[in-house]
């Protein structure tokens, strides 16, 4: 495949599915496009601890790589395994988005909560239900792809989403919802989900699925998954971005995709997601990076962009030199080009930017 004009390039799959997984805090394609093509060799192996909605893994299937993605949060793993490896039959995945309406019962329109009733019109909030209680998307492939489709656009913009006007990325908080959109005198659209969905599946797959390596994607604790025997070894290239130490709680930013997937109504508010201990973050990235150098060739690079504040930047270049003792740390200090993700909450503060951490033989 011809990567040149890739990842914008919308006439081929890879650009089509690039995209696929709206996400708070990612690094860019074409960082990854430019990092696994100089430091992976061609048929080489990416591994990717902290993959989040996988580009690591999605852009190395594209250049012809084959990769591992791991994630614990049940969002994140399901963006990456179905963008790098989707059902490949969309008529068949249409099919299924029907049978799923007919499983529709009169109380999966009822709300549950004011912000249910607030979010989405009875017609498709019936269908988010039916979803959710007939859809295997830990098991099933087609399954698993349709519920992919259904939390792209679970919430976003009015028009470009199931829902009434919302941040597509990062879930807002439900009394603050709800209280926008009254003052807004703001209503959820009331489409046919069926139809809403098989126009974005017919389009996704226009050029076909991205065809390569095999990628696997697991899902759970990196140090649990990578600390057992039988994982896959051999990695060429380490390429992650660690969550930033107190920046974002990726759970409760994701809370309503996680009520699609069968958790709570409400939010949960848990912090361990924030990761805002110190001490257990420099020990997360301590224990992953340990696990990881385990599953590396010798001669691997191991490339890391962190946050570049003081203590990310100090205790992801300290698990690093932990990990890998006898090697070189090359530092790369990159300032924002533009304006971050952060400034679409209300925050135009000046971001210190990212640092990339190479740990090379």
């Amino acid at each position: 495949m011809n990567t040149e004009r890739w990842p914008k390039d919308l006439s081929t799959a890879a650009g089509r599915w690039a995209g696929f997984g709206p996400y708070y805090a990612m690094f860019p394609l074409g960082f990854a496009k430019h990092v696994i093509e100089k430091y992976c060799p061609l048929g080489g192996a990416v591994l990717d601890p902290f993959c989040g909605r996988g580009t690591a893994p999605f852009v190395a299937k594209a250049l012809g790589r084959e990769a591992v993605g791991v994630d614990i949060n049940p969002v994140a793993w399901l963006y990456t395994a179905v963008k790098t490896d989707p059902f490949r039959t969309p008529t068949i995945v249409n099919m299924r988005l029907s049978n799923v309406a007919r499983a529709v019962r009169k109380s999966d329109k009822v709300a549950e909560t004011e912000f249910q009733a607030s979010a989405w019109s009875p017609s498709v909030l019936g269908y988010l239900n039916a979803a959710r209680r007939v859809l295997d998307w830990r098991d099933r492939s087609l399954d698993r792809t349709i519920m992919g489709f259904i939390l792209v656009y679970l919430h976003a913009k009015k028009g470009g989403g199931l829902s009434n006007c919302m941040r597509q990325s990062k879930a807002m908080a439900p009394d603050y919802s709800v209280r926008w959109w009254r003052e807004r005198k703001l209503s959820p659209p009331d489409l046919d989900p069926v139809a809403f969905l098989k126009q974005r599946v017919d389009w996704r797959y226009k050029h076909g699925v991205v065809i390569g390596p095999a990628v696997s994607v697991y899902r759970g604790d990196a140090r649990k998954v990578l600390g057992k025997e039988n994982s896959p070894a051999g990695f060429d290239l380490l390429l992650t971005s660690p969550p930033y130490c107190d920046i974002t709680n990726y759970r409760y930013d994701n809370w309503i995709r996680l009520w699609m997937l069968g958790g709570p109504a409400e939010p949960d508010h848990r912090t361990a997601e924030r990761y805002a201990d110190r001490s257990a973050y420099a020990c997360l990235l301590l224990d992953v990076f340990k696990s990881a150098a385990q599953r590396l060739s010798k001669d691997a690079i191991v490339y890391v962009r962190t946050d570049a504040r003081a203590f990310t930047a100090a205790a992801t270049e300290q698990a690093l030199r932990s990990a890998w003792p006898r090697r070189k740390i090359v530092i790369k200090r990159n300032k924002p080009k533009r304006s971050t993700q952060t400034v679409l909450f209300g925050d135009s503060t000046t971001k210190p930017g990212d640092i990339d951490l190479i740990a090379v033989p």
